[in-house]
């Protein structure tokens, strides 16, 4: 009776110590990693009940000398661990055997588990010796193929050999053994393999346009500028990788859509793509962090000149003509009073208007009455001074309008722009994005003209045809603006009143389980820091003159010297015409009273003949 109770007491010293093993191990981790709570997985088909890792014993165990919380699930059920807390985490996942078929559910569950945050830390604890390395390259593949990066395996007889196993995938997947003693203090159990990426060859697909993606022939090879050329230089020269475009395009220098390439990363026939694009919904999963910030804006081309013929009519407005009119009409009063009550003469119209008065105003020659009083007198001397003045001031301003041309009213509103029919060019699927998600701005859709074509509508853009407003994003402006330095006069303005969306996150489509994503973090960050992204939006202009897509030209219209011609005169001939028609009128009007006048003086003198 007493030796199967000393047997069995044996046993669980055994148990305990090897427990403690593996207590160790992850104690040296820990220190490593710092983790702050454990997840714990196993197949539910399979219970553990003896050895080291007796599945009963074993979180009590790792709770108590951890001191770290653990959570235990099965195959069965999925927690979003990311969603509801931090990614400082390691995983042990109890393998019952090592028929990875019956496991397989097993490690989806752990891959859902992990979601977001699978470059965490995870332990395979397998239930067999270390006899099978086909059974090891299987499992390393499958955790790579589900991109589960930083993997340890002990197996059972991990006690007696010390020894763990790992892999690396870069820059092809190989299997690394590893020994460990408790003395040894250098020994790195999760090393940083993002840090070096050892020549791997990372599928992307590359889309978008100018300024963000620059390409271009030189010496033979094709290169990238622009500011999403310049980041895929910076990341394969700091993680020491390579890009390889496995559905690359008949013309290596035309790209689809950046929204186009966003299908190629979710079917993974890509990691990632390098084109620039706007996560659909909130929180941007499947997107790395914003590279750049968009502002969606309209570019609208500057007011146009005022056509000369209407130089007559805009240099006195109306209230100022209005009460230039009042004044003559005061002072015509006051001189018609004040050469009556000197004696002289006067017609009842002058009342309204004098002949002097109008005549000096207009700076005219006029005839003063004779022998004028004093008081008369200095009432033609203010005519005069009045007459200076208002030709002066006309004068001045008409030549300043001929010299330089004043401009049309600037747009104050959408309903500007609408109400002057000048229609404002966008692609279809953008059109679509502004309408979809701001319903307020459907009153203003005959506003636009929409291309569906791509092609087409990058032609018509960057054409700067003046005829046309232009939906663009800041980085375009910036781009533009370099350009119009260049011009003898600006065409073209981007107001930030008229933005349709600020502060746009624009990110890399990125699978969102991709251990690359961490990298293009740490990468955006650093370049944001040193400036360097946005040095890359200013030169990108120079950079495109070296592509050869954009030439040191003005495409603005010259001034030059522009002799009057009739067409200048049309308000003037209008005025000539009317008056014209009137004194004409007038004067058949005056022909008819005089006529009639005459008969019935005639009639008159007959009818007293008679008596």
């Amino acid at each position: 009776m007493d030796c199967p109770k000393w047997i069995l007491g044996g046993l669980c010293l055994i148990s305990w110590a090897s427990a403690s093993t593996l207590i160790e191990l992850l104690g040296r981790i820990k220190q490593e990693l710092d983790f702050e709570y454990l997840l714990l997985m196993k197949n539910s088909n399979y219970t553990l009940t003896d050895g080291a890792w007796n599945e009963s014993t074993l979180p009590k165990v790792l709770m108590e000398e951890l001191s770290v919380p653990v959570v235990q699930l099965d195959e069965k059920i999925t927690y979003f661990v990311y969603n509801n807390t931090h990614n400082r985490v390691i995983s042990l996942v109890l393998v019952a055997n090592e028929n990875l078929d019956d496991q397989r559910d097993l490690l989806k569950a752990l891959v859902l588990n992990l979601r977001h945050m699978t470059t965490t830390r995870v332990l395979f604890l397998v239930k067999m010796p270390a006899d099978s390395e086909r059974m090891l390259y299987e499992l390393f593949s499958n955790c790579w193929k589900m991109r589960l990066l930083n993997v340890m395996v002990l197996f059972k007889d991990y006690e007696v050999t010390n020894t763990f196993y790992s892999y690396s995938p870069f820059p092809t997947l190989r299997i690394e053994e590893h020994l460990f003693q408790t003395s040894e203090e250098s020994v790195t159990f999760y090393p940083d393999r993002l840090r070096n990426l050892r020549g791997f060859q990372l599928p992307v697909i590359i889309g978008g346009t100018a300024p963000r993606i620059i390409p271009y022939y030189k010496k033979g090879r094709i290169v990238y500028d622009g500011t999403v050329g310049h980041f895929m230089m910076a990341f394969q020269q700091k993680y020491n990788c390579s890009f390889v475009q496995p559905l690359m395009a008949k013309n290596p220098l035309e790209f689809a859509p950046s929204m186009q390439t966003v299908k190629a990363v979710r079917n993974n026939s890509v990691e990632m793509s390098m084109a620039l694009t706007f996560p659909p919904v909130f929180p941007p999963f499947g997107f790395s962090y914003p590279y750049e910030q968009l502002n969606w804006c309209l570019m609208m081309p500057l007011e146009a000149d005022v056509p000369p013929l209407e130089y007559y009519t805009r240099v006195f407005e109306l209230a100022a003509f209005l009460l230039t009119l009042v004044i003559l009409v005061i002072i015509s009063c006051l001189l018609t009073i004040t050469l009556r009550l000197h004696g002289y003469p006067i017609a009842s119209t002058e009342f309204l208007l004098h002949d002097s008065c109008l005549r000096g105003v207009l700076g005219q020659s006029f005839v003063e009455v004779l022998r004028a009083p004093t008081l008369v007198r200095g009432i033609y001397l203010e005519i005069c001074v009045l007459g200076i003045l208002i030709t002066a001031w006309y004068n001045s301003y008409f030549s300043s309008y001929v010299t330089t041309s004043p401009k049309q009213p600037e747009f104050q509103s959408y309903d500007d722009i609408l109400a002057s029919r000048m229609k404002v060019v966008a692609w279809k699927p953008e059109y679509a994005e502004l309408f979809g998600r701001l319903l307020e701005f459907r009153k203003y859709e005959p506003m636009f003209y929409v291309e569906p074509d791509f092609s087409k509508y990058l032609a018509l853009r960057d054409s700067m045809d003046t005829r046309y407003g232009y939906m663009i994003p800041n980085g375009r402006w910036l781009l533009i603006k370099e350009q119009q330095k260049i011009f003898s006069r600006p065409l073209f303005r981007m107001r930030n009143d008229f933005c349709f969306f600020n502060n746009i996150p624009f990110g890399f489509p990125i699978n969102e389980n991709s251990v690359f994503m961490e990298p293009v973090l740490r990468l955006i960050m650093e370049l944001a820091e040193t400036g360097l992204s946005f040095h890359w939006m200013e030169t990108a202009f120079l950079e495109m003159i070296q592509a050869g897509e954009m030439h040191f030209l003005d495409l603005s219209q010259r001034r030059e010297f522009r002799a009057m011609q009739a067409q200048d005169l049309q308000y003037i001939w209008y005025g000539f015409a009317f008056m014209a028609v009137f004194s004409s009128i007038v004067w058949l009007l005056e022909i008819i009273s005089y006529r009639l006048k005459s008969k019935a003086h005639i009639s008159l003198i007959k009818l007293s003949q008679i008596k």
